[in-house]
C-alpha cells in the first residue's frame, strides 16, 4: 500500500466529516471526479473543484449534519476502497440514518483523483478488483 495515498484518503474523510471542504479540495486534482450516481436521493456526478463545493452544499441544505467515518481502507492494485459508517440527522424531519458503504479512490502520487460511491460495499470491492 502506498502510505501516501493512503494518508491522502484519511485526510480526505476527516476533512469532508469536519466540513472542511477547502481542506478537501486541496488534496484533490483539478479534474477531480466525484460519481455519486448510486445514492439514492439526487444521483448525479460532480467534476473539478467546484463539484466538490456543490455536492456538498446539496449535503448539507438536506443534512443537519452528516459523516463519513472509515472503519476499514483495503488498497488494491493503487485502487483504495473506503468501507464506512455513515450517519447523519435530516434537516426538517429529524431523520436519522446509520449505515454502511464505501468509496472508491483513485490517488495518484498523494492527490485525489477521482472517488466513486457505492451503497453496497461488496460492490465497491468487486469495482476496484476489476480496475486495479
Amino acid at each position: 500500500m502506498s502510505a501516501e495515498n493512503l494518508e491522502t484518503v484519511r485526510r480526505a474523510h476527516e476533512a469532508l466529516s469536519a466540513g472542511e471542504i477547502e481542506a478537501l479540495v486541496a488534496l484533490c486534482d483539478p479534474g477531480f471526479r466525484l460519481d455519486m450516481s448510486d445514492r439514492v436521493f439526487n444521483p448525479a456526478a460532480y467534476d473539478g473543484h467546484e463539484g466538490i463545493r456543490a455536492f456538498y452544499r446539496e449535503v448539507m441544505d438536506v443534512w443537519e449534519s452528516f459523516t463519513w467515518e472509515v472503519t476499514e481502507v483495503e488498497e488494491h492494485d493503487g485502487v483504495i476502497v473506503a468501507l464506512l459508517r455513515s450517519t447523519g440527522k435530516a434537516r426538517g424531519s429529524g431523520l436519522e440514518i446509520d449505515r454502511r458503504s464505501a468509496m472508491v479512490w483513485r490517488v495518484d502520487k498523494g492527490r485525489a483523483m477521482s472517488l466513486t460511491f457505492y451503497r453496497d460495499p461488496a460492490q465497491a470491492l468487486a469495482a476496484a478488483l476489476e480496475q486495479g
